[in-house]
């Protein structure tokens, strides 16, 4: 059997880098979460926080930084979540239990 291809309409880009999340329907609570990548259209995110599809979240920088050319020169992000799985890591240190698509909402 062959692998199959993913299908996405935008480049993706591997980068790492610390967030703040925070449900839509709840947010006076922040959750840690780390980005992994992103592109044009969205984002992948790897968090505790258990989260169901089409769940509206907001997505703070904590490396925000205005002259910067990557996905850090924006404060925020909003978006929803299009997948969710369980995340295994080997590393016994992981800070994550799932990790998360993220698709960005317009402004």
């Amino acid at each position: 059997m062959e692998p199959s291809e993913e299908k996405r309409c935008y480049e993706r880009y591997e980068y790492s880098s610390p967030m703040l999340l925070y449900r839509m329907d709840y947010q006076d609570q922040y959750y840690y979460a780390e980005m992994q990548d992103y592109s044009k259209g969205g984002l992948s995110l790897l968090s505790n926080e258990k989260l169901v599809v089409d769940q509206l979240v907001y997505l703070e920088m904590k490396n925000y930084d205005e002259y910067a050319t990557g996905p850090e020169k924006h404060k925020s992000y909003s978006g929803s979540v299009k997948w969710a799985s369980p995340y295994l890591s080997s590393n016994s240190d992981a800070k994550a239990s799932y990790k998360y698509g993220i698709e960005y909402h317009e402004h």
